[in-house]
């Protein structure tokens, strides 16, 4: 297995110089190149390969993500017991692999290889020398030389790994893992022959900087020892038929795992019928104080409506007023208690809440939600305290800074409702992903944030729809098939197999902590 990010000049002998390693020693091989967005031809250059040699298999990274994502991804996709990873710009002879996988036995687990004496600049001499010590001090890690491009390693080994890193980082977390599982390693030396051809990024600060903060994540994670759950949720199912669509299409084919329905949505009796049709589809409740027509009759709720009677039509007209005294918490309690009632009589089992535009957040208004969730056996509440943004490619800088501060401010009022949710004995995620990235998310992203994910439970949620023309009704700014796309790409998958995260519901995690 190869990882290639602009490897143009060494790919020509990449075939040729693998079957003579392979030859006389393995009579059924594959080769596995993963191009990680590579811009110099190479993407079209290994496509070529696979289409003349049947052995040779092309994976694509759309941008370029980092050594560890196409690792991890070549890793994924192999489907023989024992997968060796090289640089393509061969760090080793072929007579020295051939004797290196001769010495694989049944007892060997893991073969890594490291360097007998140094071949490379004086700049990144220090930098290995720094980081294999860094290592060893940090993580009790005693190997040669972490980085080293040449290990082979099993399948089924693998398939037990949490292995998360995008960059650099992955080398040292695929030998932590493998302690961790209590794998037989075997170190073995090479002659280390430098690159004649293609240019190494693996010395430049960008590199340097992320490598460093993957393994900080990792020793994070490492000490409080626990797993990655994550919790793939849809918002706004019932809004109108193009999302519904949207939300079954990324459940039945891809990696959503839940939703939330909208009771004063237009299309809610028809999310009603599909979600019938999916009982596995783990459902919530997502409460809307702003933006369409109220369930109670505006005149029991003039606090909460305009001059035609319906509700707000943003969330700033709303915080206006309620930060005016405007707003009677007896109208809210009757607006949310008839959502929840109508969402019921429907028939549906309710596992979570939360709102449209994080409204029950607000102080006054989350002891409202939490009270009523508690009181209809709703288990868990939407805490959308982000830790980790991703960043906003889809949006202009000062969409990002306006974005910034929203955030910052619900961060604020996050931790001002923290006791309430726990008073009321509700489960809330421990990390939360998607409000930065509303409605922007791409494959790419998604990609990254599932990777990143830390220990405990994670909710990230989305806005898959199967119609970008949603956007001439609910003019949001939200890219519904782009965000569909995500959710059911190959990509996407291949990271929550291979990061070893725990696709879960807020249903089935309830069930567990009983």
């Amino acid at each position: 297995m190869y990882p290639i990010y602009n490897e143009i000049e060494n790919l020509p002998r990449l075939v040729p110089e693998t079957r003579r390693i392979a030859t006389g020693i393995f009579s059924h091989y594959e080769v596995i190149l993963v191009d990680d967005g590579s811009t110099d031809g190479s993407g079209s250059f290994i496509d070529q390969l696979a289409a003349e040699y049947p052995f040779v298999t092309a994976i694509h990274h759309q941008r370029n993500r980092g050594l560890g994502a196409a690792i991890r991804t070549g890793l994924v996709n192999a489907s023989q017991e024992l997968v060796l990873y090289m640089d393509s710009d061969f760090p080793v002879s072929v007579p020295e692999a051939r004797a290196a996988l001769l010495q694989v036995t049944p007892e060997v687990d893991l073969l890594i290889g490291y360097r007998v004496g140094r071949a490379e600049g004086p700049r990144r001499e220090v930098m290995s020398w720094t980081y294999n010590r860094l290592i060893r001090r940090g993580f009790g890690l005693a190997v040669r030389d972490v980085n080293f491009a040449f290990k082979l390693i099993r399948r089924s080994l693998v398939l037990q790994m949490g292995l998360r890193s995008e960059g650099s980082f992955i080398d040292a977390e695929i030998l932590l893992e493998a302690r961790r599982l209590g794998a037989r390693v075997r170190e073995i030396g090479f002659r280390y022959y430098p690159r004649v051809a293609g240019v190494s990024t693996a010395a430049s600060t960008g590199v340097v900087v992320r490598l460093l903060g993957e393994a900080w994540r990792y020793r994070r994670m490492d000490r409080e020892a626990a797993p990655a759950s994550l919790i793939l949720n849809a918002d706004d199912f019932g809004l109108c038929e193009a999302v519904n669509a949207g939300v079954v299409e990324a459940f039945d084919r891809g990696v959503l795992t839940s939703a939330s329905i909208l009771p004063t949505g237009r299309a809610f009796h028809h999310a009603l019928l599909l979600a019938q049709a999916r009982p596995r589809l783990d459902l919530g409740i997502h409460i809307a104080l702003t933006q369409g027509r109220p369930l109670c009759q505006p005149e029991a709720i003039p606090s909460l409506v305009g001059p035609q009677g319906y509700l707000l039509p943003t969330w700033r007209s709303f915080v206006k007023r309620y930060l005016a005294g405007g707003v009677r918490k007896q109208e809210i309690e009757a607006e949310m208690r008839a959502q929840i009632e109508h969402a019921r009589q429907a028939g549906l089992r309710l596992s979570h809440l939360d709102s449209h535009q994080h409204l029950h957040m607000l102080p006054g208004i989350l002891p409202v939600a939490a009270k009523l969730a508690s009181e209809y056996g709703i288990g868990a509440i939407r805490y959308p305290r982000q830790r980790r943004w991703q960043s906003m490619r889809t949006r202009n800088w000062p969409a990002r800074m306006g974005r910034a501060a929203e955030g910052t401010a619900l961060r604020a009022v996050c931790r001002l409702g923290a006791g309430i949710v726990k008073a009321n004995g509700l489960l809330a995620a421990d990390d939360f992903r998607g409000f930065r990235e509303a409605g922007g998310w791409d494959a790419g992203a998604l990609a990254r944030s599932v990777s990143s994910l830390g220990p405990g439970l994670t909710e990230i949620c989305c806005h898959p729809g199967a119609d970008d023309g949603i956007e001439e009704r609910f003019p949001w700014g939200y890219q519904w098939e782009q965000e569909l796309a995500a959710l059911t790409s190959q990509e996407v998958a291949s990271v929550v197999r291979a990061s070893g995260v725990d696709l879960t519901t807020f249903r089935d995690y309830l069930a567990q902590e009983r």
